[in-house]
């Protein structure tokens, strides 16, 4: 799909959506194309692939209202008879990639001049067509199982009010404090079209029948959950029911049971849940359209794979990106998964990873990838502009950045904002984004993890203790926040503190390379560096061998002061361009070394590789 240039957001979604509802190619203009290239000489000779075509063709112009499924393209085209199974017979998948190859070549050679284009999309078997000249593309879709988005103005949703489990005041009160909460984020989300809480309420007895109740009041997904309190603690476990009653997701989310409080924590459980589902395609954003089957089909995999990714653990990111990657093959023009597949890279670069240049290219080919579908998809554009930092284009990426928040605010984007003026040492920019993502969604994983490091390397030693003091406030701290922590206490000269976090961590810390450095590095700094070097040592970690990038194996250097075996590490650390270098300005562990000329050298480049 090509953007057009100079459009609003709204223009574009708008053309984007007639594109999928209506073909302006007329069916006279596309069986003279059609002609044209089955009586050329690449498809005169191939019988197969002039039927495979043909059809396809005629089937998208006629009005026929199935849907063109791999199953009927193998019985229809290629004569194969029951029991036929797709999933095992792979000659249509075959031939569909045959089909778009020959077709490239014909486009190539004696097509060049032809004044309408025919192709097909990877992974869909209905053709789409081009006039030369028209920076558009047209593609004949009737509402089939395939559709992304069909017509409609924005995702219809009901609210159930949320059932109080525990049958206690706070709980009874939290219970109908997030379900208003609710019900106004929801509201106030770009995309969203909420039904009162009176056409429910005069429902009565129906809400405990939701197909019945989505029948009735005309929405797409239903929201419901309960609230349990148990000692100091509220814990609200949302779920999401598509219409037909099947639960797509649940979420649950852990916080301090503070009265005090209770407005800002109700406020904060709905922001988060609201943040982490809401319409992101620009053209639902704009109303402009409505979610397909195709999306719901995949939704429930999609925010698997995002509470995946939001774990931050090296095993569930990897998890998290087999499941991006099912979902492009499912959905090929679904803009979300891409995203994801690039923040899993990020995330993969940013801790330890040896050839880390080869994880931002993929990062960004799956970015470039969410731009082509959606151009003003406000994670599209935050993706792209953290995949740019990582590139070193500083001026780039923050543009990028700059015309995603200006879109809409966003947690997901206004941490990696701040991340990105973190690395460029522009911390009272940084906290503004940070904390307005720490508003949205505090529960978040990432949120912790981002503002523990945030803490560190803009020295805000005091302010981290404070802010993780009660760690039940928000539910769990994660692996990688308590860490920094422990950093923080061990540069602070609270070794014991240090000690005792680490010691935890590490118990359960496994193979992982980067947690292993990191954990070396805080026994180092807590004088405990026989037992630093026997994790080195038993690791590997500063061998030739070792798939540790040579960033962290500087820092190791550092923390053993082995100052002299840092400087020619951060030398190939700048030579292969590891994701993490550009810290080096920044990191309060390469204090001791960051005024020499080597060093000085090196951040030069980094800061002016801006192309």
């Amino acid at each position: 799909m090509i953007a057009l240039p100079g459009r609003s957001p709204s223009d574009w979604s708008r053309w984007r959506l007639s594109t999928q509802f209506e073909s302006r190619v007329s069916d006279g203009v596309i069986r003279q194309e059609l002609n044209r290239i089955l009586q050329s000489s690449m498809f005169v000779q191939s019988d197969r692939l002039t039927r495979f075509l043909r059809y396809a063709v005629e089937h998208a112009i006629s009005d026929r209202n199935e849907p063109l499924k791999e199953y009927i393209i193998g019985t229809e085209v290629y004569d194969r008879k029951p029991p036929y199974h797709p999933s095992q017979d792979s000659i249509v998948r075959t031939e569909a990639r045959r089909l778009r190859a020959k077709l490239k070549e014909y486009y190539e050679t004696e097509g060049k001049e032809d004044p309408i284009f025919i192709y097909f999309r990877p992974g869909n078997y209905v053709p789409v067509f081009r006039m030369k000249d028209a920076d558009v593309s047209y593609q004949v879709v009737k509402n089939s199982d395939d559709d992304l988005f069909i017509e409609g103005a924005g995702v219809p949703v009901a609210v159930i009010p949320f059932l109080d489990v525990s049958g206690q005041p706070l709980s009874s009160k939290y219970a109908r404090g997030v379900t208003d909460e609710l019900i106004h984020e929801l509201m106030q989300s770009e995309g969203c079209r909420v039904v009162s809480a009176n056409s429910i309420a005069h429902l009565g007895a129906q809400s405990s029948d939701l197909p019945s109740l989505a029948l009735k009041l005309g929405v797409q997904v239903v929201l419901e959950g309960t609230v349990r309190e148990e000692g100091s603690q509220i814990r609200v476990t949302a779920r999401i029911v598509n219409a037909d009653g099947f639960q797509l997701w649940s979420q649950r989310f852990d916080a301090e049971a503070d009265p005090a409080n209770q407005f800002v924590i109700q406020e904060q459980f709905a922001s988060a849940l609201v943040s982490r589902i809401r319409p992101q395609q620009s053209i639902l954003r704009t109303a402009d359209a409505t979610v397909g089957p195709m999306i719901l089909t995949v939704y429930p995999l999609i925010l698997k794979s995002e509470a995946l990714l939001e774990e931050g653990t090296a095993t569930a990111v990897q998890a998290a990106l087999v499941k991006f990657r099912e979902v492009t093959e499912m959905a090929p023009a679904y803009a979300r998964p891409f995203c994801g597949m690039a923040h899993c890279y990020m995330w993969t670069a940013l801790h330890g990873a040896l050839k880390s240049t080869e994880l931002i290219s993929n990062a960004r080919v799956a970015a470039e990838r969410a731009i082509e579908i959606d151009p003003v998809m406000i994670e599209a554009l935050t993706t792209m502009g953290s995949v740019l930092g990582l590139e070193w284009k500083w001026k780039d990426a923050e543009e990028s950045f700059e015309k995603a928040v200006g879109l809409q605010s966003n947690a997901t984007g206004e941490r990696q904002y701040a991340m990105l003026l973190t690395m460029l040492g522009r911390f009272d920019e940084a906290w503004v984004y940070l904390e307005n993502a720490q508003q949205i969604d505090p529960f978040s994983y990432l949120q912790k993890t981002a503002c523990a490091k945030f803490f560190y390397l803009s020295r805000r030693y005091d302010e981290a203790v404070n802010y993780f003091i009660e760690p039940a406030r928000y539910g769990l701290v994660p692996v990688e926040s308590r860490l920094y922590l422990a950093l923080m206490h061990a540069m602070h000269g609270n070794r014991d503190q240090a000690r005792s976090i680490v010691q935890v961590v590490q118990r359960s810390a496994g193979a992982q390379l980067d947690l292993r450095a990191w954990i070396a590095e805080i026994y180092a700094y807590c004088e405990e560096r026989p037992l630093a070097e026997k994790i080195v040592k038993e690791f590997g970690l500063h061998s030739a061998e070792s798939r540790l990038s040579n960033y962290r194996k500087a820092l190791l250097a550092m923390a053993l002061d082995k100052k002299e075996e840092a400087l020619p590490l951060l030398a190939s650390s700048f030579a292969q361009r590891d994701a993490e270098l550009p810290f080096l300005a920044v990191d309060p562990r390469f204090d001791p070394i960051r005024e020499l000329s080597q060093v000085v050298d090196i951040l030069e480049k980094v800061r002016c590789r801006d192309v």
